[in-house]
């Protein structure tokens, strides 16, 4: 009898026996989830800024995505909404910007006397920590900087060149295939590939897909992959179940309307969306009509702006702040 065929029998003698399979057999799904936002441009409570941090709360786990930029905005915005970090161990970083890595050093540091492990490993995507130059050859600073401040604090950078998943029914895109040609990125940084220096397409640029029994849930930072392309990605993970909603920058602001159109056209049937960071008021309103939603389903997100499903929620707020998934809203 061959492994595989004993293997095969022991699986086939559990089926019989009643015996619960391991969990890696099984398709998990998050039915508590809440996503709230701690850095973005607009502030319900706390401080704006040019950038992005958002905290998710599923089944019990928490993961902080992104730190946002400034060092301690993330920490401010968290105690002003009365959101308790301490004990937070996951942590996402989309990609290597420092309006998405500012507070990385910061957090870490704040948090690691009441909990050793708290941020102690960030996850990422293939890439991150590829050293960028501008296109005269000069190194970038920004992210290496932050980068030596957290290692120096006892951090590591994960980087995964997949698909993984991070807790329970939560997965990390990693690197994204780019069928679409969305280009959702500024010019001016450059990597070195055999000697000459070429544009920087942020490669390693990764989301969250977080499946829930109502569908996907995408969390990104800037959608420098593009928002199609990460779609594909979701869905691939999900088994082409439907994406529910879509939180976080995607890169629009300076769009054009075919873009918009192409773009809404390709997420037709999610249900909400919390627009925040790169993704621009005046697309943000577009991407609305477009996809038939709602003032109270779609709204431009704002810190203290938050997702909730498998449970109600208030909507107000300056940004018509929070969305209560599978509320019927």
């Amino acid at each position: 009898m061959t492994a595989m065929t004993r293997l095969l029998a022991l699986v086939l003698l559990l089926c019989g026996l009643g015996v619960a399979l391991p969990a890696a057999a099984a398709e998990h799904r998050v039915q508590a989830l809440r996503v709230t936002v701690l850095s973005t441009m607009l502030a319900d409570e706390g401080i704006g800024e040019w950038g992005f941090a958002a905290l998710v709360e599923a089944d019990g786990e928490r993961l902080l995505f992104d730190t946002g930029a400034n060092p301690d905005t993330v920490l401010r915005n968290a105690k002003a909404l009365g959101i308790d970090l301490a004990h937070v161990r996951h942590l996402v970083l989309s990609h290597f910007h420092d309006d998405h890595t500012g507070g990385l050093p910061t957090l870490r540091r704040a948090l690691m006397g009441t909990d050793p492990q708290a941020l102690a490993v960030a996850d990422a995507g293939k890439g991150i920590l590829e050293p960028r130059f501008d296109a005269q050859g000069k190194p970038l600073a920004g992210f290496p900087g932050l980068l030596a401040e957290y290692r120096a604090l006892g951090g590591r950078v994960v980087e995964h060149d997949g698909p993984v998943e991070l807790l329970p029914g939560v997965w990390l895109t990693g690197p994204v295939a780019r069928r679409h040609d969305e280009r959702n990125w500024n010019k001016g940084a450059m990597l070195r590939r055999g000697g000459a220096l070429v544009e920087d397409t942020l490669a390693e640029d990764s989301s969250l897909v977080i499946r829930t029994a109502d569908g996907l849930v995408i969390l990104t930072g800037c959608a420098h992959a593009g928002i199609m392309n990460i779609a594909d990605a979701a869905r691939e993970i999900g088994g082409g179940e439907p994406i529910v909603a879509v939180i976080g920058g995607l890169h629009l602001f300076a769009k054009p309307e075919p873009v918009l159109a192409e773009t809404a056209a390709y997420l037709k049937g999610v249900r909400y969306l919390l627009a925040a960071h790169c993704t621009g008021i005046e697309a943000t309103f577009r991407l609305r009509q477009l996809l038939g939603l709602t003032p109270r389903t779609a709204v431009v997100a704002a810190v203290g702006s938050r997702y909730e499903a498998g449970k109600g929620g208030a909507v107000g707020g300056i940004a018509a702040g929070a969305i209560a998934g599978y509320a019927g809203l």
